[in-house]
């Protein structure tokens, strides 16, 4: 077997890896959380930011890979996958694959098109598409019967039931070996007619008025020896952002109002603010299914079904070298050791008396800071939690502007205001002004990647390259400790903010604009009385805002124009988070943009989402072009 010197650093397996390997990789867990009703006839549309893991996703249903889980059904590392393949019915334990899935992508060749070039609309890109799923479909059918070549199409032969009289663009040959011919010369002709376009005045581009293609798949039978075959079919289309936004537009519209009675799968890259999917007269839940593959973490249990799967991520490939034993959390300790703890004691102990000291002669605060000194008698990293909690509650009751009478206030009233957000305010600031570690452990690296398989592989792959580094060093740990832990993960969230401007289009302006919420949001949490526990890790833009932003140029002109496209880009690259928020008694609904959670490490900002703050479109607009700079006075927000 062949071992990666950096299982971690493979990206991109679902393309660059063999089937076998693939398959040994997967995880099974997100199997788990896909509906049924994605295996029924429609357009389901599954939508993430980069490296979410669809065409991971897509690739599993392939007819090549679904060979290679059967082959391997025995090993252990699928006797988690197969049961859940042969559940889904896409695999038969005794047979093999029993769904024919189709895959192809829209990567290359289709925005490359020419607009216009044809009387009917966007024909050229409908004919191109059309034979390239019928050669993908001919092709897959070779792998799904376990063919070695394609010679063997030979024994395969075609027939037509009655939902396929309407189709004109596509020949109801007989033999699959001549219709694969067929499709190969038409996109070969397609692009030779392509390369000759330029200069010339007469469309001699293949055109189709309609996407044939889903119709011809669902109505044709694939006999072979008398026998039909592969009469379960599952069409996938990829990278649907890489079309342009009419032709994008254009494939959903028609593919919908086709009412497909096979499952269509269409992958793309998150578009957000405005940009909608639906086609006209569509519903839904009904014609049109969504599923953002971050919510389906989602739900209050959400992290806590992550974690399994991330865990079962990072264990299959740190099962494909040899250079480290056992799993990878294993390697990863959890907890501060005594030794380690002794050095933060002091230093909390004093940041505590200088915070508490105005109020040391105060009837009212009494009881709450005796008891806070009692438990300094054996000091752990529990007295620190108890001593910063203490000086939050203080600060808070000693910020309050209606008058009080200076009455002891009981220590049992510590236990009653106590909360996980409190704590989580707790913990934070002691990262901030200790330095105590924050961003280590197993769990708290699947929140850093917010849902996201690329950045969970990214940040494992610093981390193993660290636990190696230990290993050669020869010392007394195996385990990464976490101030190590931390280090590696704060250098890797850097890095991920460093090389913004060169992958975005709106770079420069984009890491401006991720530096300026990161600053305000650290401004907004780390006040004396954490108003807004554990801390704020976003902004919102309330409803009437976002009208703004997404209404015509007059009310926010080019700068308005400007900001919608560095924002939809953050979102869609996973820089910025979306999501909504209702309206109240006292606000309107609007949209919460959370920053990525590695990038709350990068800003020293805790992990948990929640707290956000209101700005405007203005607000934001100046952080783009000049970058946030602290004010006297800020509007306080949720």
């Amino acid at each position: 077997m062949v071992y990666n010197v950096n299982p971690f650093l493979e990206r991109r397996s679902e393309k660059t890896t063999s089937d076998q390997e693939f398959a040994l990789v997967f995880s099974p867990k997100i199997l788990e959380k896909l509906s049924g009703e994605v295996f029924k006839g429609g357009v389901h549309i599954f939508r993430s930011a980069p490296g979410g893991g669809k065409t991971t996703i897509l690739r599993a249903f392939t007819p090549s890979v679904l060979r290679s889980f059967w082959r391997a059904k025995g090993s252990n590392e699928l006797k988690e996958s197969f049961p859940l393949f042969v559940e889904r019915g896409v695999l038969d334990e005794q047979e093999g694959p029993r769904l024919l899935g189709v895959l192809i992508s829209c990567a290359s060749g289709y925005a490359d098109l020419p607009p216009g070039v044809s009387s009917i609309d966007e024909g050229p890109f409908r004919a191109l598409l059309d034979c390239r799923v019928v050669l993908r479909t001919i092709r897959s059918l070779v792998s799904y019967l376990g063919l070695s070549r394609l010679e063997s199409l030979d024994t395969i032969c075609l027939e037509y039931d009655e939902g396929s009289q309407d189709i004109q663009g596509i020949p109801k040959l007989v033999s699959a070996r001549e219709l694969a011919e067929w499709a190969e010369t038409q996109e070969k002709r397609i692009y030779a007619e392509l390369d000759a376009f330029a200069g010339r005045t007469n469309q001699a581009l293949p055109s189709s008025r309609r996407f044939e293609s889903v119709l011809w798949l669902q109505s044709v039978r694939f006999m072979r020896d008398g026998i039909p075959v592969a009469v379960n079919r599952l069409l996938m289309i990829d990278d649907l952002h890489r079309l342009r936004r009419k032709q994008r537009e254009l494939l959903v519209d028609e593919l919908t109002v086709q009412r497909p009675s096979i499952p269509i799968w269409l992958a793309m890259r998150t578009l957000a603010l405005g940009d909608a999917l639906l086609s006209q007269g569509a519903r839904a839940g009904r014609d049109i299914h969504e599923y953002a593959l971050e919510e389906l973490w989602g739900g209050s249990k959400g992290m806590h079904q992550f974690i399994p799967f991330a865990q079962n991520v990072l264990d299959r490939r740190m099962n494909r070298q040899d250079a480290v034993t056992g799993n990878f959390s294993q390697r990863l300790r959890d907890q501060l050791e005594a030794e380690e703890v002794r050095s933060f004691i002091q230093p909390g102990i004093d940041a505590f008396r200088t915070a508490v000291q105005p109020h040391a002669k105060n009837l009212r605060y009494s009881e709450w800071i005796s008891r806070a000194e009692s438990k300094l008698v054996e000091p752990t990293v529990d007295t620190l939690f108890e001593l910063f909690i203490t000086r939050i509650l203080v600060a808070r009751d000693a910020s309050k502007k209606q008058l009080s009478f200076d009455l002891a206030l009981s220590a049992e009233e510590i236990d009653d205001k106590d909360s996980s957000s409190l704590r989580g305010a707790a913990e934070i600031q002691l990262h901030e002004e200790l330095n105590l570690p924050y961003f280590y452990g197993l769990e708290r690296l699947c929140v850093m990647a917010t849902y996201n398989v690329e950045e969970l592989l990214s940040m494992a792959a610093a981390l193993y390259d660290g636990i190696i580094a230990r290993q050669v060093l020869r010392k007394r740990s195996p385990e990464l400790s976490p101030v190590e832990q931390e280090k590696i993960l704060r250098d890797a969230a850097a890095r991920r903010l460093k090389f913004v401007p060169k992958h975005h289009t709106e770079g420069m302006r984009a890491q401006k604009l991720i530096t300026s919420i990161g600053n305000y949001c650290r401004e907004r949490t780390f006040l004396p009385n954490a108003p807004y526990a554990p801390g704020v890790t976003g902004v919102r833009l309330s409803q009437s805002e976002m009208e703004k932003l997404q209404g015509n140029e007059k009310n926010l002109g080019e700068p308005g124009a400007l900001l919608r496209r560095v924002l939809s880009e953050c979102i869609a690259e996973n820089l910025l988070v979306l999501r909504t928020s209702s309206a109240s008694t006292a606000r309107e609904s609007g949209s919460i943009l959370y920053l990525n959670r590695t990038l709350c490490a990068h800003f020293g900002l805790p992990l948990q989402m929640g707290g956000w703050q209101d700005v405007s479109c203005m607000d934001l607009i100046d952080w783009m072009v000049r970058g946030w700079k602290p004010q006297q006075r800020l509007d306080m927000g949720s």
